[in-house]
């Protein structure tokens, strides 16, 4: 039979017709979505460069959509068609070049030097020569209505569209290994979204070519769906291209924009009447949300804007707060010597070293050695709680024998319990070991513990020292009589300068149970206690014992 013409284009017709709503919904959504996220993030961005990357890459394809889809509708003209269809592959091509040059871009947060960009868009230049010449297209097939090409022309696209892809999909493995743990979730969502996009594309042509059915082209398009998909994932959970976009809106425009692109193949008025019906809905109620969700997170930032003020300012008081001792120990430190002095001038004194004073004068100045041998220790006790507040507390190590240690303490401490017609048991063990350990920082520890313990115990009551070593590990527990800390304060009663307000009639600073416990950690123990108001308190201290070389 001979080739009919007319009855040629009918039967192109048929085709196109058969395939408009596909070639209707494949090709305009997906340019429209393309544009849409490339002048979103273009002018979002600030003409950022990835930004203007995007926006190539949404122009470009959306240059391929209209090609492509001029192709199709315009079937019955063949030099239209041939004008549409030599630069295609160009654009292809360069919408490949493009997303590797984007990936490369966002992945490694720095533009491609000038030979990378070279060697990316080497393989365009091709395409390019041979684009107007019958290396690309040889002639025009009337009877399938479509151009006729060079086979190794299209083998050469192919490839080229391949390699690309396999590179970006390398590239993407090497920088998630290099990158850290919150952006490698970016990298691997831009891949994966980027690699269906190209894929799509490179096995609609690939099996359009071997099939000569084009119709799977139009199918490769929703690619471009899928990766528009992911970068608005991208920049709601991320902030990608430093957009900030809440997902309420992006959830909107996805649902307004799917029940929009039915139009392009809905061909019954009562569906295009039920389908604006919804549309309108959408826009509507989805405004509304969009608005209240806003309005949320606003709030929700301004809390986190106070949050950080506040951080910012605790921070600021810390700074303060660390300096006031800074100060308070070069202060105390400079206290220290004249203190120092002045008692052992009246030490000089009393002992006659002056020549001999009356009794009234040695009364006087036994007086004033109390009240400084008062203020040396307030003095020393400053300059250690300075120590401990700034993390410069010194632990000076030496063999020391813990039953020496403690009758030197209990030296000091008992007169003053017999002074309060205090009971004072003591529970040591017959033998103690010589260990490893600051001496001083030891006695500060129990002394304190010892003389708060007399001091906050009325007369007539009863203080108890009870030692046990078990574990190369030292235990005591010092357990009074006295008035007991009430429950609604034991979280403060380490803090500096706390005292309980049940203490009445007697005279403290609030630094010693802090500098007691300050100086049990610095050698690595620990201070606890049991307290009832009006029912005493008993401290408990475990301290490490090393073995004490000489």
């Amino acid at each position: 039979m001979d080739f009919n013409f007319t009855q040629n284009l009918h039967y192109c017709q048929e085709i196109v017709q058969d395939l408009s709503g596909l070639l209707y919904y494949s090709h305009i959504p997906s340019t429209i979505a393309a544009l849409i996220i490339g002048i979103f993030v273009l002018i979002k961005s600030r003409f950022s460069l990835l930004g203007k990357i995007l926006f190539s890459i949404s122009l470009v394809f959306s240059i391929w959509g209209i090609l492509n889809l001029l192709i199709w509708i315009f079937y019955y003209k063949n030099s239209l068609v041939m004008s549409a269809w030599a630069p295609i592959e160009v654009f292809a091509i360069l919408l490949f070049i493009l997303c590797f040059y984007f990936t490369y871009v966002f992945e490694t947060k720095k533009d491609a030097p000038l030979w990378t960009k070279c060697i990316m868009f080497a393989p365009l230049l091709l395409p390019i020569f041979l684009t107007p010449t019958n290396y690309n297209l040889s002639g025009f097939d009337i009877q399938e209505c479509i151009a006729i090409e060079n086979p190794y022309y299209v083998d050469y696209v192919i490839g080229v569209r391949a390699i690309v892809s396999l590179c970006i999909v390398l590239f993407s493995v090497y920088q998630y290994f290099r990158a850290d743990k919150t952006f490698r979730k970016q990298i691997l969502l831009l891949s994966i979204g980027i690699s269906i996009f190209l894929l799509s594309f490179v096995l609609a042509g690939y099996v359009s070519v071997q099939t000569d059915v084009f119709e799977y082209e139009a199918v490769g398009l929703f690619g471009m769906v899928v990766f528009v998909g992911f970068l608005g994932y991208l920049i709601v959970r991320f902030n990608t291209f430093n957009i900030k976009l809440i997902a309420a809106q992006a959830i909107v425009v996805s649902l307004v924009f799917l029940i929009g692109s039915q139009f392009f193949f809905i061909q019954n008025n009562t569906n295009r009447i039920l389908t604006g019906i919804t549309l309108i809905l959408s826009i509507v109620f989805g405004y509304f949300l969009v608005k209240s969700v806003n309005r949320e997170i606003i709030q929700r930032e301004k809390i986190e804007k106070l949050a950080i003020d506040l951080e910012k300012a605790n921070q600021e008081l810390k700074d303060l707060d660390r300096q006031k001792d800074e100060l308070i120990s070069i202060v105390s430190h400079q206290l220290a010597t004249p203190v120092t002095s002045v008692k052992w001038y009246i030490e000089m004194l009393l002992d006659g070293d002056s020549g001999e004073m009356t009794e009234e004068q040695k009364k006087q100045l036994m007086t004033m050695q109390g009240v400084t041998e008062d203020l040396v220790d307030l003095v020393g006790m400053i300059l250690d709680v300075s120590r401990i507040q700034l993390g410069r507390m010194k632990v000076d190590r030496a063999p020391l024998d813990m039953g020496t240690f403690f009758t030197e303490v209990l030296a000091v401490i008992e007169p003053k319990a017999t002074v309060k017609k205090q009971q004072f048991i003591k529970s040591l063990p017959k033998t103690l070991p010589t260990a490893s350990l600051d001496k001083r920082l030891m006695r500060m520890t129990l002394e304190n513990l010892l003389s708060n313990a007399v001091k906050y115990t009325p007369e007539g009551g009863k203080v108890e020292l009870t030692v046990t070593v078990k574990d190369h590990t030292l235990r005591y527990s010092v357990k009074d009589s006295g008035c007991g800390i009430p429950k609604e304060e034991q979280d403060k009663i380490f803090s500096k300068l706390f005292r309980a307000t049940n203490v009445r009639n007697t005279e403290g600073n609030g630094l010693g149970l802090f500098a007691a416990k300050g100086a049990a950690e610095a050698q690595g123990g620990k201070v606890w206690f049991e307290s009832e108001s009006g029912k005493g308190t008993t401290f408990f201290v475990e301290v490490p014992l090393e073995e004490a070389t000489n």
